[in-house]
């Protein structure tokens, strides 16, 4: 098994202090994947693992606040989806912007929506409608 695959199950089973240990020998490891399968900012989103997702973050495991919305889906609709409300309200500390739209036009709100994580999507379209009010 290759670095980048140990990592992502390490992050897969929440161990923030193994994944610490990965990216203080490999800081590649954590360098952000767009949303992909092989994006551990969005796996650590969706399973909740919060530790291992404040860890991502806090080393700059994102270049921007959410990546390219043309690419997969992003680590906060990834959490939006799953229902992951603490994992999502960290990514928004971090600044993942809840307007972005995926390839088929949905937003992190939406995502929860289908889901059926009605509570979740409003608050994510109110975090939306402000995000565009400023704007």
């Amino acid at each position: 098994m290759d670095n980048k695959a140990q990592f992502l199950e390490v992050v897969g089973r929440g161990d923030a202090a193994a994944a610490g240990a990965m990216i203080e020998a490999d800081p590649d490891l954590a360098a952000p994947r767009g949303g992909h399968a092989d994006d551990p900012v969005a796996l650590a989103a969706r399973a909740g693992h919060l530790d291992v997702l404040r860890l991502l973050l806090e080393c700059g495991a994102q270049n921007e606040p959410e990546g390219d919305p043309r690419e997969a889906p992003t680590a906060l609709m990834a959490a939006a989806a799953a229902g992951q409300q603490d994992a999502v309200a960290l990514l928004l500390e971090f600044g993942a912007d809840p307007a972005l739209r995926d390839r088929e036009g949905r937003t992190a709100a939406d995502h929860a929506t289908e889901a059926g994580h009605a509570d979740l999507a409003r608050r994510l379209y109110t975090d939306a409608e402000t995000e565009r009010l400023i704007w």
